[in-house]
C-alpha cells in the first residue's frame, strides 16, 4: 500500500517532482522552492503497478539526501563486449537467434480477409492477430475459441511466454499519426537522413511492438568535470523506463521516456488488437549494467544542452535505485529498423515512436575501422508530440539537475543554481595540461 507522503507530482514551476507534506497540506518542491496546496485535481492515478516513492526533505533550506549518502564511487567501466557489434548488426539474425521458432512463425505468416459480420466489409489482417477490427464500422471480431478460451496460437511471443510481464500500456498512437510523426523529425532535421528511401521506409516498413521494461525511481550524485570547473549535482529520475531486451537499441529506447502509467492495463495476447510483435525479457548480463551506461551517456549531452557546456566528463557518482512494487510492464512502441541494404560499416539509421505519447527519436550509428571500444560514433534526434497529452501523475519525471554541497549532519545538503558554481570558461590548450 503506498503511503500517503509519497506521492508525487510534477512541479508546474520547473517540471520536477513535488512530494507531498502532510503537515503544510501541499506539495514541496524540494528543487525550486515552489509550493502548491493540495487540490482534487493533483491525484489521478488509477495504475495498478504500485509505485513506491521517495520524498525527498527539506530542513532550514536543505536537502536531505540521505540515500546517495556524502561518498561517491569513481566511475567502473561499463563498456560492454560486443555492444556496439549487437547495436550495428542485423535484426532478422538476432531474432532468429533469440528465437528461432517464432522467427519462422512470424515469417511464415499470410495476409487473410473476410467479411465483418456487422456491416459486411472486408477486413484484411494477418494469420498471426487474434482481433480485428472493421475499418468502416470500427467494430472489433475476435475468433470465438480465442474469447472462450483466452488462448492464442504458438510462437507469437519472442521470448520464454511465461516469464512475459503482465502489465502493459494500450496504443494510442496509430500507425499512420507514427508515420506523420517520423516524417515531422525527418523534415526538421534533413541533413542528417542522408538516406535516399527513408520516407519511403517510414510508410512501408514500420512495425508495432510491445517491448518489456523495467520501471524505477533513480536518484543521481555525481561530481562532474567541465571547462567551467568541477562541481557535484543531484537529479531525480521517477517512474524511469529501461528496457528489458537488448535485441533493439537500449539508447534509442530510452529515449522514448516519459511514459504515463497511469493508463496500465492486463496484458493478455489473445486480445491484443494491434499487429504487433510482443517480446518477452532477456535474462542477460547486458542489462544488469544498462540504466548504469545509459545513466554515463545521458548525463554529459544533459549539462551541455542545459547550460552550454562544450566539455563534461563525470568523475564519481552514488546511484540509488528504487523498484515499485510491480515495476515491469510492456510499452507500446512503432520501431523502423535499419535498412536491409545498409552494411555494418555505414551510416544505420533506426527510428522509434512512443506508442502511447507520440514521441519520436532517429538514432544515426556508425562504426570505423578501429576497435570497436572506440570507433563508433552515434547521435539521437528527438520531436516530441504537439500539443503534449496531459500526463497523470505516476508518470516518468526528470527533476532539473541542481547543484549541492554537503553542510552538516544528517545528511543535509545546500543546494544552487548550477550558474552560481560554474567559473570562467578554461580554453581547451588549458584543459588539456592539467590533464
Amino acid at each position: 500500500m503506498q503511503d500517503q507522503d509519497t506521492i508525487a507530482i510534477k512541479c508546474k514551476q520547473c517540471g520536477s517532482p513535488s512530494y507531498f507534506d502532510q503537515k503544510s497540506e501541499g506539495f514541496a518542491c524540494p528543487y525550486c522552492g515552489s509550493f502548491a496546496p493540495w487540490e482534487a485535481d493533483y491525484h489521478s492515478n488509477t495504475s495498478e503497478m504500485a509505485f513506491r516513492h521517495l520524498p525527498i526533505r527539506l530542513f532550514d533550506g536543505m536537502i536531505n539526501l540521505t540515500h546517495v549518502g556524502t561518498d561517491e564511487d569513481f566511475l567502473e567501466d561499463h563498456w560492454l563486449p560486443g555492444e556496439l557489434r549487437q547495436r550495428t548488426g542485423n535484426l532478422d539474425e538476432n531474432l532468429y537467434n533469440f528465437d528461432k521458432g517464432t522467427f519462422e512463425k512470424w515469417s511464415e505468416r499470410e495476409e487473410i480477409s473476410f467479411d465483418c459480420s456487422f456491416c459486411g466489409g472486408k477486413i484484411t489482417g494477418f494469420s498471426t492477430q487474434s482481433v480485428f477490427e472493421c475499418e468502416y464500422c470500427h467494430n472489433k471480431i475476435v475468433a470465438s475459441d480465442v474469447y472462450e478460451s483466452g488462448a492464442y496460437g504458438e510462437n507469437l511471443v519472442f521470448g520464454n511466454d511465461s516469464e512475459m510481464y503482465m502489465q502493459a500500456l494500450p496504443f494510442k498512437i496509430s500507425r499512420a499519426q507514427a508515420i506523420e510523426q517520423l516524417l515531422r523529425l525527418v523534415e526538421e532535421h534533413k541533413s542528417d537522413f542522408v538516406e535516399p528511401d527513408i520516407k519511403k521506409r517510414i510508410k512501408s516498413e514500420l512495425k508495432a511492438i510491445y517491448l518489456p521494461y523495467l520501471v524505477e525511481d533513480f536518484s543521481i550524485k555525481a561530481t562532474v568535470d567541465t571547462e567551467r570547473g568541477q562541481f557535484t549535482f543531484y537529479q531525480d529520475r521517477i517512474n524511469w523506463a529501461s528496457p528489458e531486451n537488448s535485441l533493439f537499441d537500449i539508447y534509442l529506447m530510452d529515449q522514448l521516456n516519459p511514459w504515463d502509467y497511469g493508463e496500465s492495463t492486463a496484458f493478455t495476447p489473445a486480445f491484443l488488437e494491434n499487429d504487433a510483435h510482443i517480446f518477452a525479457p532477456m535474462k542477460d548480463r547486458e542489462l544488469k549494467t544498462a540504466r548504469h551506461r545509459i545513466l554515463y551517456r545521458d548525463i554529459p549531452p544533459m549539462f551541455k544542452s542545459q547550460f552550454s557546456l562544450e566539455d563534461v566528463r563525470i568523475k564519481t557518482w552514488a546511484l540509488y535505485p528504487r523498484r515499485h512494487k510491480y515495476p515491469r510492464v510492456n510499452l507500446p512502441i512503432w520501431y523502423l529498423d535499419k535498412a536491409s541494404w545498409v552494411k555494418e560499416s555505414d551510416l544505420q539509421i533506426r527510428m522509434a515512436v512512443n506508442g502511447q505519447t507520440g514521441k519520436a527519436a532517429a538514432l544515426f550509428l556508425k562504426v570505423g575501422k578501429k576497435d570497436y571500444k572506440t570507433a563508433g560514433t552515434d547521435y539521437i534526434r528527438t520531436l516530441d508530440p504537439s500539443p503534449q497529452a496531459k500526463m497523470s501523475d505516476e508518470s516518468t519525471m526528470y527533476s532539473r539537475p541542481v547543484a549541492v554541497k554537503y553542510i552538516k549532519q544528517p545528511f543535509l545538503f545546500k543546494t544552487y543554481d548550477i550558474e552560481e558554481v560554474l567559473g570562467e570558461r578554461e580554453s581547451k590548450f588549458r584543459r588539456w595540461l592539467k590533464g
